[in-house]
C-alpha cells in the first residue's frame, strides 16, 4: 500500500507540476491531486524539490532502457544517432506532460541545479557519446571532435528544439521533421571528409 500512495503523489505532482509550474505549484495541491492528506505526501518527501528529484530519477530509468533499446537496433552510428534525435522528439511529444516537467520545471529546482549529483542525465548523454566513439572507430566521424563535446552539442540542440515546443501553446513545430533536420545538421559537421 505504501509504494502506491508514493507512486500515485509522483503521478499526481507530474500533472500538478506540469498545470501549475513546479515554482507555483503546493505540495497541497499535490497531495489532493493524489487523493491523500497533506501529511501523507511528508512521510515519502521532504519537500516539493525531493517530489520533483524523485520524479526526475525514476523516470530517467525507462527512458534511458528504451532509448538503449531502440540505439541498439541500428548498426552504424548515423543511424544511432538519428534514431536518438528521433526517440527523444518522440517521447517529448508523447508525453507532454512529462516533457513540460523533465525539460522547463526542473531547472526552477534550486535544489536540483545545485545539489544534484546528475547520475542518471550523465547516463543519458554518455550514450550519445559511445555512439559518437562507435562512428569514431568506424572512420565515419572525425577524430578531432571530443565525444565529451559532441554529445553537449547535439543534447543542447535537441534540448532547445523541446524547450520552445515543450513552452509553445500551439504545439505546431513538427518534432519528427524538426528531428531530421537537427540530425542533417549535426552529421554534416561530424562527418568525417
Amino acid at each position: 500500500m505504501a509504494k502506491g500512495k508514493r507512486e500515485a503523489i509522483l503521478k499526481a505532482a507530474v500533472r500538478v507540476f506540469a498545470r501549475e509550474g513546479f515554482f507555483k505549484s503546493r505540495v497541497e495541491a499535490v497531495a489532493k491531486e493524489a487523493g491523500v492528506a497533506t501529511g501523507t505526501t511528508y512521510l515519502y518527501f521532504e519537500n516539493k524539490d525531493d517530489i520533483l528529484i524523485s520524479i526526475f530519477d525514476e523516470e530517467m530509468t525507462p527512458i534511458i532502457d528504451d532509448m538503449k533499446r531502440e540505439i541498439a537496433e541500428q548498426k552504424s552510428a548515423v543511424d544511432k544517432i538519428r534514431t536518438f534525435i528521433r526517440r527523444h522528439l518522440v517521447m517529448v511529444q508523447e508525453q507532454p506532460d512529462m516533457a513540460q516537467l523533465l525539460i522547463v520545471e526542473l531547472r526552477q529546482s534550486n535544489k536540483f541545479l545545485h545539489t544534484y549529483s546528475g547520475t542518471k542525465f550523465k547516463e543519458y548523454l554518455n550514450i550519445i557519446a559511445s555512439i559518437f566513439e562507435q562512428g569514431q572507430q568506424e572512420g565515419v566521424f572525425r577524430q578531432d571532435i571530443k565525444p565529451t563535446i559532441f554529445k553537449q552539442v547535439m543534447f543542447g540542440a535537441v534540448d532547445q528544439i523541446s524547450t520552445n515546443w515543450a513552452l509553445s501553446r500551439t504545439k505546431k513545430l513538427d518534432l519528427n521533421e524538426t528531428g531530421e533536420q537537427i540530425a542533417d545538421i549535426i552529421m554534416n559537421g561530424a562527418l568525417q571528409k
